[in-house]
């Protein structure tokens, strides 16, 4: 009988060792996250810029350098800084499998008149079914589900006089579903033309992820040295950063890391992450994070 119960206590010890949920509460620091990607391509037929599948490959590749530390330009790091630049460990895949468990290229496209602009929420009054870029049945694309995906929507963001209006904007974790996800305008997506003058290595999309993965900006708010990232390796910066600035550039007491890609400089002035915001992106995926039912379904 004791033999028994003995056999018993050790099958049930077993059971709960190799219990998958529990497997899934832990993330190793080295853990490689590969996110499945959809792009969503909407084609603006007044004013069309096309989308090469190649181009949206070379921003694929871009996004797998910068959040792997790879990209080659981040030995560019100042020496007082090197030591935060971090490989945060996750990467990028276009989708294989749809929603419908059906084969795809992960890439979508459509034609009409529905621009970017028309899924930015002005204010917290704006009503997500008023954002058509997010429906299909009002001109746009459906987000597939974000549980399962990152939605990338490109799609046109010029201001009046045609020329770029506005790079790219993204939803924070904890959104409506239905609009989660980074929006992109053409000619700051990937590394092939067109591309603007400033936007011309694909950190567009980097910068944005970030914010969906839960990076603030590293400048203050509102010029504040108090408002912060609340990352505590990126040092306080009294405002953003344009164009191209040469080390050392100071404020609220230390040299800025401008250099970082939640600033707003050029893409080929930004070039790292920090350990700190590493481990800000990947609390998205622990067991009380916002993006955790996506890592459950990647982990399966």
């Amino acid at each position: 009988m004791n033999k028994v119960l003995g056999l018993l206590s050790l099958f049930l010890l077993c059971m709960s060792c190799n219990d998958p949920s529990e497997e899934l509460d832990i993330i190793e620091e080295d853990e490689i996250i590969v996110i499945p990607v959809v792009v969503h391509v909407l084609r603006y037929t007044p004013a069309p810029i096309d989308v090469s599948d190649e181009k949206i490959h070379s921003q694929i590749a871009v996004l797998n350098q910068d959040f792997r530390k790879k990209n080659p330009d981040h030995v560019n790091t100042p020496e007082e800084f090197k030591h935060l630049v971090a490989d945060v460990g996750i990467e990028f895949r276009l989708a294989t499998t749809d929603p419908k468990g059906k084969p795809t290229t992960g890439i979508l496209r459509s034609e009409g008149e529905i621009t970017g602009w028309e899924g930015f929420k002005e204010n917290e009054n704006t009503a997500v079914e008023d954002l058509k870029l997010f429906f299909t049945e009002k001109g746009g694309q459906d987000a597939w589900p974000p549980d399962k995906y990152l939605n990338i929507w490109v799609a046109d963001l010029s201001n009046r006089h045609g020329n770029l209006g506005l790079p790219g904007y993204a939803s924070f974790p904890g959104g409506d579903p239905r609009t989660d996800g980074v929006i992109i305008d053409p000619r700051a997506f990937g590394t092939l033309p067109p591309l603007n003058e400033s936007h011309q290595r694909g950190r567009t999309a980097t910068h944005e992820i970030g914010h969906w993965l839960n990076l603030l900006h590293i400048f203050g708010k509102n010029n504040d040295c108090e408002a912060g990232d609340f990352v505590e390796d990126t040092p306080s910066a009294y405002s953003q950063y344009n164009g191209s600035p040469v080390h050392p550039q100071s404020s609220c007491g230390s040299h800025d890391l401008f250099m970082n890609f939640m600033d707003y400089v050029d893409d080929q002035a930004m070039y790292m992450f920090t350990k700190g915001q590493k481990e800000r992106m990947r609390a998205v995926f622990t067991p009380s994070g916002p993006r955790r039912a996506l890592y459950e379904h990647i982990s399966k």
